[in-house]
């Protein structure tokens, strides 16, 4: 049985995309795990290139979301531990080490998810401090206590338990879009008293966001996942306030040069989220009325 199990949901994600996570897989440091990839009916694949043994392919015959691919992933899952990742990620060589030192003494652990960037652009978006880190620093995005506890984690970094995830209820299966879920299931985590270890050292690094048309779709879907958020959690002022924190690293980050750049993109993300928001409440009203 493998010390822990890697969860990846998987749709249409490019070639290189995986190449990149499958070889920081085989770079790791500890070498007792298995990674399930949970396709969700890709239109095309490549798993084709992932020929190791721990590895094995789960396939979804009706796109889901990456809510229900995760929890899938889990019921195949056979070994005790977990670790969340996504396909435009790699792990840093000894992450899975760390993951699995630090969830002795606590319930999940969450690391810091470091943006590779290579052009302006992204960098500037990277600023905004998305996502679980972006360039800024999970610590800047997330608020970690003095004891080292993580109020929320990314659900492209992040080691439970497995009896802790499947006693929290999983991922809620109702959000229709990438985003949102992995808030809701920390807050239940914070409500229950579980404790949500924040590993800076646990790092794993994210593909840059390219070009406006990827970020305005990117900040719409997140806007879709907010108005889910609200349903869960009625009270959502901390998290205004958190946000509004946030920005301020973000431009304390940015410096001189890139000052006016995340500016721009800051006010593009709240018209894009807020876009996405009423979008997606006026989808979710005429589905109930139906």
């Amino acid at each position: 049985m493998p010390t822990i199990t890697l969860v990846i949901p998987s749709y249409n994600a490019p070639r290189e995309h995986l190449e990149r996570l499958y070889r920081s897989l085989l770079a790791q440091t500890l070498e007792d795990f298995e990674a399930v990839f949970v396709d969700d009916a890709s239109r095309e694949d490549h798993y084709d290139l992932l020929r190791d043994p721990r590895i094995r392919i789960l396939r979804r015959e009706k796109n889901q979301g990456p809510a229900v691919c995760r929890n899938a992933g889990v019921a195949d899952a056979r070994a005790p531990l977990l670790f969340f990742t996504d396909t435009d990620c790699a792990l840093a060589p000894d992450t899975l080490e760390r993951a699995v030192r630090h969830l002795e003494h606590s319930d999940a652990t969450v690391g810091d998810t470091v943006t590779e960037t290579r052009t302006m652009f992204g960098r500037a978006v990277a600023l905004l401090g998305f996502p679980g880190g972006g360039c800024i620093g999970f610590h800047n995005v997330w608020r970690v206590s003095p004891e080292g506890l993580a109020a929320s984690f990314s659900s492209c970094n992040v080691a439970f338990h497995k009896t802790v995830f499947e006693e929290m209820g999983r991922f809620d299966e109702s959000f229709p879009v990438p985003g949102g879920e992995d808030t809701v299931l920390a807050r239940r985590m914070n409500d229950a008293g579980k404790r949500l270890r924040y590993v800076p050292e646990q790092i794993v690094y994210h593909v840059e966001r390219r070009g406006w048309k990827n970020f305005l779709r990117w900040q719409v879907l997140r806007g879709r996942g907010n108005y889910h958020i609200k349903k869960h959690v009625p009270e959502v002022g901390s998290y205004l306030r958190l946000r509004l924190w946030t920005f301020r690293n973000s431009f304390r980050a940015a410096g001189p040069w890139y000052g006016l750049p995340v500016f721009v993109l800051l006010c593009a993300s709240v018209a894009g989220q807020m876009c996405g928001y009423w979008l997606e409440k006026r989808k979710t009203r005429r589905s109930e009325m139906r």
